[in-house]
């Protein structure tokens, strides 16, 4: 129909923009970004939709759009249904805001008549999860009840007996990594895995001990629906939030179940003794952890955690992944907090005090060592610029008076237009010689501010007692432990290497 339209009307189609099987309250649309990327270049001037729906069901967006965005860009909006014609500020404009809140009210309307149908379903015990759950299939003949699967229903016996039997999930979820056990995502990713166009199958994800422990507290392993764990606070927004466990929607005996009641309160008992355990610990409890946000293992960009050890005489970190996923996954990065912290301790004492005692020395040489040839060489730069800028207002005057010439006789039509080709040639030339370095320039004085900021912040920390949370993260940008792979916990030497990254200078060594 929108065809048959723009023919009629002798206009010329820039492109079609479909955002098929997405809602209208969803601005997200990857055509819809599309096409305001289209605009954004002056690439169309003119959209046409079908009715005031087709644009969107979020009246306060499409009243943005419609008022104030498309009018801002020059782009003629057409409704063709609704009579909506931007260029036309006739009568039918003046109750378009009208249409789009009737048309978010329709949304808002379906929205609540789904979420009332999906709860009907919820509460006779339908499944309505999009993938099937771990340890199941959907039936075939019907998507809303689920069979065993036997392929992974022994693997979640297995996991409930290893932690009725005193297993923590940490340790779970390292068993089955090593064992070469396909985590569920990865489990999904094998069925649809092709050897001959996507290659040999390569594990990207592993188990993790919280996923490990959601799964052990899950009432579908023994035949019992679980759902309405989340909910979607408005019709506008995707976004997911998690409801209390009273509020979940439990339907017994809708399934049949991998593992008994019996065996899943042992589990559950398993896991609050560990709980409990830890609590009594309590005295050797890890205290707040001023790195936290700071550190990071290089491998793999996971954040150290802070640990202590059983007895609770030594505090440690390692690899967030190493600890959750196994040597599968990461090796350690394992230090002491007591070296990690004097390391830091040390560096920034070192830095402070170099900067104190010779400011002018110390700027001068992490400029040097941090700034690029570019930033070397600005007065060099500042030389080229100007002269670029007066060869340029040169050329400019000389365009004028070939202009002059040409305009009184002078010079004759084809000299001037060849002129003219050349200028233009040198013209273009030149400006993009001196937005280049104007660039180089800007860049340049911008390192060169951050080493003096620098300066001045490092020098407020000459003299401290101790290391604390504000001091680090003013100071710092991020800590980082290197180790070379399969090195061993306990092996010392160079392998194991802790970069500082200070704020607006990064790594001084």
């Amino acid at each position: 129909m929108l065809s048959d339209y723009v023919k009629r009307q002798g206009w010329e189609v820039g492109d079609i923009y479909i955002d098929d099987g997405y809602s209208g309250t969803n601005f997200e649309r990857p055509d819809f970004k599309r096409m305001i990327g289209d605009i954004e270049n002056g690439k169309i001037n003119m959209v046409v939709v079908k009715d005031l729906s087709r644009l969107g069901r979020n009246y306060i967006m499409c009243g943005q759009y419609t008022e104030i965005y498309f009018p801002e860009k020059g782009v003629r909006f057409i409704a063709v249904n609704d009579n909506v014609d931007t260029i036309n500020n006739t009568g039918s404009m003046d109750i378009t805001p009208f249409k789009h809140i009737l048309n978010d009210m329709y949304a808002k309307d379906i929205s609540t008549k789904i979420k009332s149908s999906l709860h009907m379903k919820a509460m006779r015990g339908e499944y309505l999860g999009a993938v099937d759950p771990y340890g199941y299939v959907r039936d075939p003949k019907d998507k809303h009840k689920l069979l065993v699967n036997e392929e992974t229903a022994p693997i979640v016996k297995r996991i409930f007996e290893m932690c009725a039997g005193g297993m923590g999930a940490r340790s779970i979820a390292f068993t089955l990594n090593n064992e070469g056990v396909l985590s569920p995502a990865e489990y999904i990713r094998f069925q649809k895995h092709d050897p001959e166009k996507d290659g040999a199958f390569v594990r990207k994800r592993f188990w993790g001990q919280n996923y490990i422990r959601t799964m052990l507290q899950n009432e579908m392993f023994i035949g019992n629906m679980v759902q309405g764990r989340q909910y979607t606070p408005s019709y506008r927004t995707k976004k997911r939030v998690k409801k209390e466990k009273d509020d979940w929607i439990v339907v017994a005996n809708t399934h049949e179940p991998i593992i008994s009641a019996e065996l899943f309160e042992q589990a559950q008992k398993s896991m609050y003794s560990r709980r409990i355990q830890t609590r009594k610990d309590s005295p050797h409890r890890v205290t707040p952890d001023i790195f936290s946000g700071l550190f990071r293992c290089e491998a793999c960009g996971t954040a150290m955690r802070k640990h202590r050890t059983g007895n609770g005489k030594y505090v440690y970190y390692v690899c967030g992944r190493h600890h959750g996923q196994g040597n599968i996954a990461c090796s350690s990065h394992y230090i002491s907090c007591d070296t990690i912290t004097r390391i830091v301790q040390e560096d920034i004492k070192r830095n402070a005090v170099l900067f104190a005692e010779d400011t002018e020395r110390a700027v001068k040489e992490l400029t040097e060592k941090k700034c690029s040839d570019d930033q070397k060489k600005v007065s060099q730069m500042k030389s080229e610029l100007t002269a670029s800028r007066n060869q340029l207002a040169g050329l400019d005057a000389k365009l004028r008076r070939a202009y002059e010439d040409n305009l009184s006789g002078k010079l004759p039509d084809h000299i001037f237009t060849m002129l003219i080709g050349n200028y233009d040639e040198e013209k273009e030339t030149l400006q993009h010689t001196i937005r280049e370095l104007e660039k180089r320039i800007d860049s340049s004085n911008a390192a060169m501010s951050d080493v003096e900021r620098f300066s001045k912040l490092i020098q407020k920390y000459t003299s401290f007692e101790e290391l604390d949370s504000f001091m680090l993260h003013e100071l710092i940008e991020k800590i980082t432990i290197y180790e070379t792979p399969n090195m061993g916990r306990y092996r010392k030497g160079k392998e194991k290497i802790v970069t500082i990254y200070y704020k607006f200078v990064g790594a001084l060594q």
